[in-house]
C-alpha cells in the first residue's frame, strides 16, 4: 500500500481535483500511448501531484504500483459527457474520497479531540458530572471543566446532550460552544450540530439559552419541541423538533416526506465515497424509517420502492439514476 506524503499533507484543493480527475482516467478501462504520457507528465511535474496521487492509492488501493502503461483516455477530450463525468468525480475525490481532509488543521482538531467517532460510528460517553453524550458518525468534541464551568467544544459533527446536575456542588453552568457561539443548558435534553457556517440545536426537554459569538448579536431561550441554526452573527426562526431524541441515537435515519437529494446526503454522512443523485429525480419524496447500519440496504430499498436504479461506476461512487 504507498503511503501518503507525510511532508506534504497539505495538498492545495486544486491539485487534489486534479488527480480525482486522473482518478476517472485510469479507471475507464481504455489505453493511449499519448494519454500516458500526459499522466506520467503530470505527475512528475510537481511533488504536490505525487502527494495528491498518493492519496488517490492510499484511499482507493486500486492503483498503486502502476506502470506507465496502464492509463488511458484524456483529461482534454472534447466528449462533452466524458468531461462531465470527469467533473463529477472530481468533487467525488475531493469531499468525499473515504474521508479525505483538505484542511489540515481542521483535521488535526479532529485527530486530537478529547473524543471521536469514525465514519458510520456513533457512541455514548459519561462526563466527569454524569452527563451522557452521544457523537454522531464522523464528530468530534473536547472538554473541559473548572471550578466555573462545565465547558464542551464541538469540533466537528453533532453531539445529543443529557446534562446532569452538578455533582460538585458548585452549580458551574453547563455550556456547548461551536464555531458561531455559545448553547447554554437549562436543565436539558439536546443536540448541536456544526455545519459550515452555521450551528443547528434541537431541544427535546426543558431549555437551552444560545449566545451567538458576535458581542451584539440577539441572544435567545430555545426550548422543549424547538430548533433553530444561528451564525455568529443571527440566529434563524424557530422549527419544530416531534422526537424524544435525535433518531440517529437510536441507529436509525428518519425520513418524514423527505426530498431524495437530501435523504442521499443524510446517508452518504454514514459510509464512505460518495453518492450522487440525477437532478431528475432529485424531489422524489422520502417517507420512513431506515437502520444506519447498512447503507448499501438502504440503496437497495430505495431501487426497489422508488423509479430508480443504482450504478456503482467505480469504487466509492454511487450514482442514484431514473429506472427509465
Amino acid at each position: 500500500m504507498s503511503m501518503i506524503n507525510q511532508e506534504r499533507s497539505h495538498v492545495p484543493p486544486a491539485v487534489l481535483a486534479e488527480a480525482a480527475e486522473w482518478f476517472a482516467v485510469l479507471g475507464s478501462g481504455q489505453e493511449n500511448t499519448t494519454e500516458t504520457e500526459q499522466w506520467q507528465t503530470w505527475l512528475n511535474a510537481h511533488p504536490d501531484h505525487r502527494a495528491a496521487w498518493s492519496r488517490v492509492e492510499y484511499f482507493t488501493g486500486k492503483f498503486h504500483n502502476l506502470p506507465a502503461n496502464a492509463a488511458s483516455a484524456a483529461l482534454n477530450t472534447p466528449d462533452f459527457y466524458r468531461r462531465r463525468t470527469l467533473k463529477a468525480l472530481a468533487l467525488f475525490g475531493v469531499i468525499g474520497l473515504s474521508g479525505w481532509r483538505i484542511s489540515r488543521e481542521d483535521y488535526f482538531k479532529e485527530l486530537t479531540a478529547d473524543y471521536q467517532t469514525a465514519l458510520g460510528i456513533t457512541k455514548t460517553i459519561t462526563l466527569a458530572d454524569g452527563s451522557k453524550v452521544t457523537l454522531d458518525t464522523n464528530s468530534a468534541f473536547n472538554v473541559k471543566f473548572t471550578p466555573t464551568v462545565r465547558q464542551m467544544q464541538l469540533v466537528t459533527g453533532e453531539i445529543y446532550i443529557e446534562t446532569a446536575p452538578d455533582n460538585s456542588g458548585q452549580h458551574r453552568p453547563f455550556v456547548v460552544d461551536s464555531q458561531e457561539g455559545r448553547v447554554m443548558a437549562l436543565g436539558t435534553r439536546f443536540s448541536v450540530r456544526q455545519q459550515k457556517g452555521y450551528s443547528q440545536v434541537n431541544v427535546y426537554a426543558d431549555a437551552v439559552e444560545i449566545r451567538p459569538a458576535k458581542p451584539n448579536a440577539s441572544q435567545l431561550i430555545l426550548k422543549t419541541g424547538q430548533a433553530t441554526r444561528f451564525t455568529q452573527e443571527h440566529i434563524d426562526t424557530l422549527e419544530s423538533v416531534n422526537a424524544e431524541r435525535p433518531a440517529w441515537t437510536q441507529g436509525i435515519l428518519l425520513a418524514d416526506n423527505m426530498p431524495l437529494s437530501e435523504f442521499l446526503l443524510q446517508v452518504n454522512r454514514y459510509r464512505h465515497g460518495y453518492i450522487s443523485c440525477d437532478p431528475q429525480i432529485a424531489g422524489l419524496r422520502i417517507v420512513g424509517a431506515y437502520p444506519l447500519n447498512n447503507t448499501d440496504r438502504i440503496l437497495a430499498t430505495l431501487e426497489q420502492t422508488l423509479p430508480v436504479k443504482i450504478t456503482r461506476p467505480l469504487p466509492l461512487w454511487v450514482k442514484v439514476l431514473p429506472s427509465s
